[in-house]
């Protein structure tokens, strides 16, 4: 099995950049599924600094071939949050709320391949967020069925992300790293065959801060409230692209190859 997966995808530069590349990947990757983290998709509310997904946006990404998109902190934040959070191939951190609306896991079926994918958030990123330990074990337990696991774990912390790919070495497939829009430089595969990389890294402007550009943020960094008569919006310069290619062979990683390259 083969899966694509690309680190957060940052507004609009970020949809230009996989409308560009996306096919061509396609074509010479043939992957079995692409996945993408798409918390950072729209701005919701820019004079708040607030991002999120909009249901046209995710369209877009699915007439590309994306087949889920998985989200973070910024899952809760668009005003129609139910409604974005009900589309059947979005996925909010399962270790949030139950009460919360959408769901945390997945499984996709495709070609005779069966891929479960479960998207958790550190409390680094979602303070409120519960045990990602707990929930990765229940749903292991809980969901049937499948042949490989992917797990996009949304997290500031490097010790969160890590922890919890070496608790589940050798169950899940692979545990991609998301949230801080930085590529690290720690791909692996772990003694057991579970794939690792810290952060994958964005799909956007690399001008900015983390596809943003910095005027807002470093006032409101310097303020910790956001400024007012100031709204957030995308970085310019040149476009960045950052995914993981895994080729799995039942639930262990054989290879992974980690891209995070400013495009041409």
């Amino acid at each position: 099995m083969k899966v694509l997966f690309f680190g957060d995808i940052v507004g609009e530069p970020g949809l230009r950049a996989l409308e560009r590349e996306l096919p061509a990947l396609q074509e010479r990757l043939r992957p079995d599924f692409v996945l993408a983290n798409g918390e950072n998709l729209d701005l919701t509310r820019p004079e708040a600094g607030k991002a999120g997904m909009t249901l046209p946006s995710l369209e877009r990404l699915f007439r590309l071939g994306v087949d889920a998109v998985t989200g973070g902190n910024h899952s809760f934040d668009p005003e129609d949050l139910e409604e974005v959070l009900a589309h059947p191939r979005v996925l909010r951190p399962l270790n949030y709320s139950p009460y919360a609306p959408g769901r945390g896991s997945l499984l996709l079926r495709k070609g005779g391949h069966r891929l479960l994918v479960v998207n958790l958030a550190g409390r680094s990123a979602l303070p409120h967020a519960g045990d990602p330990l707990e929930a990765l074990e229940a749903v292991l337990d809980r969901e049937e069925g499948w042949d490989a696991v992917l797990v996009d774990f949304h997290s500031e912390s490097v010790f969160e992300k890590m922890g919890t790919a070496f608790a589940f070495d050798g169950r899940i497939s692979a545990l991609l790293g998301t949230h801080t829009h930085v590529a690290t430089a720690d791909a692996r595969i772990l003694p057991r065959g579970t794939g690792y990389v810290s952060d994958v890294g964005m799909v956007g402007a690399d001008g900015g801060m983390q596809g943003y550009d910095p005027a807002f943020l470093v006032e409101a960094f310097r303020r910790r409230l956001p400024p007012r008569g100031m709204r957030l919006g995308y970085a310019e310069g040149p476009l960045r692209l950052s995914y993981v290619f895994l080729e799995l062979r039942g639930n262990r990683a054989e290879s992974l190859i980690h891209v995070s390259e400013l495009l041409p």
